[in-house]
């Protein structure tokens, strides 16, 4: 009789058992459809500052439940259950400062570049977003005779409320502030600071401050939009600066609208090459000339940097062009043949001729008057303002129309081209030339 109770109570013990095991099984299962199988094709998402980490689970239903017990917000298990995700957006840590998410903050960057011994901060503009999203930089002024690109970055992020926005924006409006403060182009060393990047710790007043933008701004990018003018006045239609052969900017051209393209190999030491071979794709945006600004070229640039930020998804989308992105795969500057003042006949992006009359130069030693002619079937992409030049000036940057199919075959005979010129200018050896070559075209395979 004990036996048989003993067994009785064993049994029902047992039927208890397993139905709170079921029960558990189902509440697990609710929050996990896949709950009880080994999962294979999901993936945790976790970006952190901007900077997206995906990491694969390879966890049995015995590692599921502890990840369960770990989550403690519900909106975040929620996502879990239906996106198959966990998206962390964190706060972003940045110049010794922790920017709380849906915030804006102007930091100070100091790049000690200033002559003197004198230390003056640069303001850095950051908006990070209420929701999760990419890391957008934007920088202005590395040449201090560029104003345009400085309206530009302050207009952009003018007003902007980071509670409707997805991501960061981290504005650097001043780089070059002591070429500003000069209104000059270059830094107090008489060095280019946009042929100085990385830089270096060690290195000369540009190469400092190229390091230093580039170590504690740059590499915190996920994109980089580099804000530039005409040099030496002259001046550009809004354009964007690209090396197609690279996929990633490539694409990232694609995002601002109907301004132009101009295919073109980024020059040694600038950020646009450091930047992209780092893998951060970066575009140049030429605006207007030196000096002055130009408020219907700055307005177009706002317009192609706000639909870039929609295009992406970091804004809604409220920008539309009427025409598509005219791009060209080259270029050419028509230089004068003798000095003289320059009188344009073309104005910025009108289309041209060949044979059609781009300017006058007249000498005003001798009276004689050259006339300067299209070449080729163009758009006028960039021009000299009426001046005075010399003999081998370039006046006309006259865009052309080819084929990406052209612009493979050629790329190779570009970059060799432009390797040697940079060997010549920096006065390298044959033999040193040589090795110059293999260094530089091992780094731009590397960053394709």
């Amino acid at each position: 009789m004990t036996f048989r109770l003993l067994c009785i109570s064993l049994s029902f013990s047992f039927i208890l058992t397993a139905f709170a095991t079921e029960q558990d099984d189902q509440y697990e299962e609710s929050l996990n459809p896949d709950f009880g199988v080994t999962i294979q094709s999901k993936n945790i998402t976790i970006i952190k500052a901007g900077k997206v980490e995906v990491t694969p689970i390879t966890t049995s239903s015995s590692d599921l439940q502890g990840s369960h017990s770990k989550i403690t917000d519900p909106s975040l298990s929620s996502a879990a259950s239906t996106a198959n995700q966990e998206t962390v957006w964190i706060p972003l840590k940045l110049l010794g400062t922790e920017i709380p998410t849906n915030s804006s903050v102007t930091l100070e960057w100091h790049s000690g570049h200033l002559p003197g011994g004198f230390e003056v901060a640069t303001p850095v503009v950051v908006i990070h977003g209420k929701e999760a999203g990419p890391r957008v930089c934007i920088t202005a002024a590395i040449h201090g005779d560029e104003v345009n690109g400085v309206e530009i970055a302050r207009r952009v992020v003018q007003g902007l409320e980071p509670e409707k926005l997805k991501g960061t924006i981290i504005s650097v409006p001043v780089v070059n502030i002591d070429g500003l403060w000069r209104k000059d182009r270059y830094m107090s060393d008489r060095r280019d600071l946009n042929r100085a990047f990385p830089g270096k710790v060690d290195g000369s007043t540009a190469s400092r401050v190229a390091h230093s933008l580039f170590n504690n701004i740059i590499l915190k990018c996920d994109s980089l939009i580099d804000l530039h003018s005409g040099s030496m006045y002259r001046e550009n239609i809004t354009q964007l600066r690209v090396d197609l052969t690279i996929p990633a900017v490539a694409n990232l051209s694609k995002q601002f609208g109907a301004i132009s393209v101009l295919q073109s190999i980024a020059p040694l030491g600038s950020l646009r090459g450091s930047a992209t071979a780092a893998g951060i794709p970066t575009v140049v945006m030429e605006v207007g000339g030196p000096f002055t600004l130009d408020e219907a070229l700055v307005e177009t640039g706002v317009k192609a940097l706000r639909s870039y930020l929609s295009s992406v998804d970091m804004l809604p989308r409220s920008f539309f062009w009427s025409s598509p992105q005219p791009v060209f795969y080259a270029s050419e500057w028509v230089r004068s043949y003798q000095g003289g003042i320059l009188i344009n006949k073309v104005s910025l992006g009108q289309k041209v001729n060949k044979g059609q009359l781009l300017g006058e130069i007249s000498n005003p030693i001798n009276d004689e008057v050259e006339m300067v002619y299209a070449p080729f079937n163009a758009v006028v992409l960039g021009r000299a303002q009426n001046q005075f030049v010399s003999a081998g000036y370039a006046v006309f940057n006259l865009g052309e129309r080819r084929s990406i199919e052209d612009l493979e075959q050629q790329a190779e005979q570009i970059k060799k081209k432009v390797i040697e010129n940079n060997a010549e200018q920096m006065g390298l050896s044959k033999e040193k030339e040589s090795l110059q070559k293999t260094d530089i075209v091992e780094e731009a395979d590397l960053s394709k």
